[in-house]
């Protein structure tokens, strides 16, 4: 495909991108959910059995076991992948028993293990709801106003659930069907692609992927140079991704302890913020070829670090008032960041499915080590302390984040016919590949393209509506014979005849040529 039609369809409709990955982003929602809803869960009932300054030591270590199970599933996918069903089964079996153990356990051993457990399962889910997302969005110019607005639908229903429904019973029973819907979504989608891979018919991109992330990653990689610039744009992201989780861990450890004493409610209006900024941030991250994600992160946590300070000088509740808000407000930036690039890595490497999860699992495993020394601090009031660590940080972040503002961010470099954002990689991996063709002048537009080819090729009317669906969308072929009111046999009996006026052999054959067809004059 060349430059010129990957530019084409990347300028598409945000609203019909958005609604053709609604499934993608209902199933990444529920994670939220659900995920966000456990641990409030275990805050509130591990506060029944320790003291306030230690809820936050133990739920660090029982969110960071969820790491195991997003590791799980995409070693699962790779090598053994004849247990995924059997293995996605269990998986929902012990999430809801564990969701059930913790909220009537009566010892703390079993409120741990049920804490543990339930967090192992949903890293299993979290692992498989972000590929899917990743799939759909990673190509697409809308990325990160589409994890927007799965976490801040995931945390509109927690809000919800929390204000509207009473406390006990009625809540917990809404995360269980919630974590329900969550494993039905998963095993649906996973059904719906085995279906659509089991047709004589399948191709890669009715699976919604055009090419497909996996076969590009292993060989655009086969390239020593571009792998070698994979691994430090990789490695850069990641230690941005650990000092952003840093910030955001200290802030949780004091505001989780707060919680704890009854000083403040998590639960309640503090979480509107997050939906207002993650839908801030989305808006913000995606203009101009996601220019301004890293400055914009950056602001975001330096005025984040500057509620850690609040909390160390704690001297009234205006303080804790002050300090909850600024943490919700950079909280939603800082989950819309880490899952958009996460995302956009995942297109460039060998294992694109483990990858989507890798921000969630950095995130996690970071505020595990960083929770205890942050209550440390909080809880002695050591100023100077805080203000070592937040110089740490800063000069981490601005490092890691900033080192790349003099160049264009939202210029992109083609290799092989696959776009290459320089923000969400780094330059790095610009470097690694080689300047793309001049593009020239004169460019046809999308419905020029199409009512030339319609014209050249003799196609029927209904063969244009479908090759005009066909050549823009990431649907499934399901997807689209419903988009078209037509049967999945009718709609392969039209794209076959379009194949043949056209003498291409497939769909993905009439797409790319399609793309690269020039009008004669």
């Amino acid at each position: 495909m060349s430059g010129r039609g990957l530019t084409m369809r990347g300028t598409g409709d945000t609203t019909a991108y958005l609604r053709r990955g609604i499934r993608e982003i209902i199933c990444l929602a529920l994670f939220f959910f659900t995920f966000l809803t456990c641990e409030y869960l275990f805050d509130v009932r591990i506060a029944e059995f320790v003291p306030s300054s230690e809820v936050v030591i133990y739920e660090s270590i029982v969110v960071g076991a969820s790491v195991i199970g997003f590791f799980v599933r995409p070693f699962l996918y790779y090598r053994r992948p004849q247990t995924i069903d059997a293995t996605s089964d269990i998986t929902g079996v012990l999430l809801v028993s564990a969701l059930l153990l913790m909220i009537m356990a009566v010892r703390f051993e079993v409120l741990i293990a049920g804490g543990l457990v339930a967090c192992c399962a949903l890293g299993y889910c979290g692992s498989t709801a972000h590929a899917n997302f990743a799939r759909r969005f990673a190509r697409t110019p809308c990325l990160a106003r589409a994890a927007a607005l799965s976490y801040a639908m995931g945390v509109l229903v927690q809000v919800l659930n929390h204000m509207v429904m009473p406390a006990g019973i009625p809540q917990q029973a809404v995360l269980v069907v919630c974590a329900i819907a969550q494993v039905a979504s998963l095993h649906g989608a996973r059904r719906a692609k085995l279906r659509d891979e089991s047709d004589p018919s399948f191709e890669p991109s009715a699976a919604g992927l055009s090419v497909d992330a996996l076969e590009y990653g292993a060989k655009w990689q086969d390239d020593p140079k571009a792998k070698a610039a994979f691994r430090r744009a990789v490695v850069r992201l990641t230690i941005a991704t650990a000092y952003l989780s840093g910030v955001f861990a200290a802030l949780n450890a004091g505001l989780t302890t707060l919680h704890a004493t009854g000083a403040v409610d998590l639960g309640d209006w503090p979480r509107l913020l997050l939906v207002v900024s993650s839908l801030a941030a989305g808006v913000l991250f995606d203009l101009h070829g996601r220019s301004y994600m890293n400055i914009g992160m950056t602001c975001a946590a330096m005025l984040s670090t500057l509620s850690f300070f609040v909390l160390i000088i704690d001297g009234n509740g205006g303080n804790e008032l002050a300090a909850t808000t600024i943490f919700y407000l950079g909280s939603g930036f800082f989950v819309v960041f880490f899952t958009t690039k996460y995302a956009a890595v995942s297109l460039y490497a060998r294992w694109s499915y483990f990858w989507p999860c890798m921000g969630r699992v950095v995130n996690n495993v970071c505020s595990m080590l960083v929770t205890a020394p942050a209550v440390a601090i909080i809880s002695s009031q050591n100023v100077l302390a805080a203000v070592g660590a937040a110089l740490v940080m800063f000069v981490g972040i601005a490092i890691t984040l900033l080192g790349q503002l003099g160049r264009r961010a939202d210029d992109v470099v083609m290799q092989d016919g696959l776009p290459l954002a320089t923000d969400d990689l780094g330059a790095d991996l610009a470097s690694a590949c080689p300047d793309p063709e001049p593009v020239e002048a004169a460019e046809l537009t999308s419905d020029e393209r199409l009512d030339a080819f319609v014209a050249t090729f003799g196609l029927t009317e209904r063969e244009r509506d479908i090759l005009e669906v066909l050549v823009v969308s990431d649907q499934s072929v399901q997807d689209i014979a419903t988009t078209l009111f037509l049967s999945r046999s009718t709609l392969y009996r039209h794209i076959s005849s379009i194949n043949k006026k056209a003498g291409t052999a497939s769909r993905v054959a009439l797409i790319n040529f399609f793309w690269s067809w020039t009008p004669k004059d």
